[in-house]
């Protein structure tokens, strides 16, 4: 059975099927940020890495983004559980208002993707991304990120102050860190990129 999530701007509606992480704007398969950025910018992220450790860290950070989605740790292993209650002392030390999670946002048809948090913090607005990752990939979460920022302030006319990653390494302490915001022209030229290439 299809997961389905949708989401409404103005007269679109946007739909994701969770087991083929298909989007589609209005019916039409759109692609999502992820599948833009390993095809322009980053093609050779995984290249090295053994299928299943990939397998056993998407698992593992499945498991925590759940968690936290559901403010609970019932059903986490030891490990996982240490995971989660770094992003609790976070959260506190913080003040994060989590005002949403797991949501939806599209650019003008043109691409999809899911953010895991938008936070209230000091009275501005920041959109974050979960890592459970060994290493911080500063520069995919920025472009991540960006494409984010760059869809929900098209979607919904309203300003995003900043973007923040929450590091919740395997045992080791997690780190709440600034990321740098890509420019909408620089988002915008790698969609470029993806519809037509060399054209560029």
């Amino acid at each position: 059975m299809w997961e389905l999530s949708i989401r409404r701007s103005n007269i679109s509606k946007v739909e994701f099927f969770g087991k083929t992480h298909t989007y589609k704007v209005n019916g039409i398969v759109t692609p999502s940020v992820s599948k833009i950025l390993r095809t322009v910018l980053f093609p050779k992220q995984y290249e090295n890495v053994p299928r299943h450790i990939l397998e056993n860290a998407a698992q593992f950070g499945t498991n925590i983004h759940k968690a936290i989605e559901n403010d609970s740790d019932e059903g986490l292993t030891q490990v996982e559980k240490v995971c989660y209650e770094q992003w609790i002392k976070i959260r506190e030390k913080h003040n994060i208002n989590v005002l949403s999670q797991e949501e939806i946002v599209h650019y003008e048809g043109m691409y999809c993707g899911t953010f895991d948090g938008l936070f209230e913090i000091d009275g501005k607005m920041y959109l974050n991304d979960f890592k459970t990752t060994y290493k911080l990939d500063k520069e995919y979460i920025s472009w991540q990120l960006s494409f984010y920022k760059v869809a929900y302030e098209n979607m919904y006319d309203k300003k995003i102050d900043g973007l923040v990653a929450v590091w919740l390494p395997k045992k080791r302490l997690g780190e709440f860190v600034e990321i740098e915001t890509k420019t909408k022209e620089q988002v915008l030229e790698v969609v470029d990129k993806y519809y037509f290439g060399d054209m560029f």
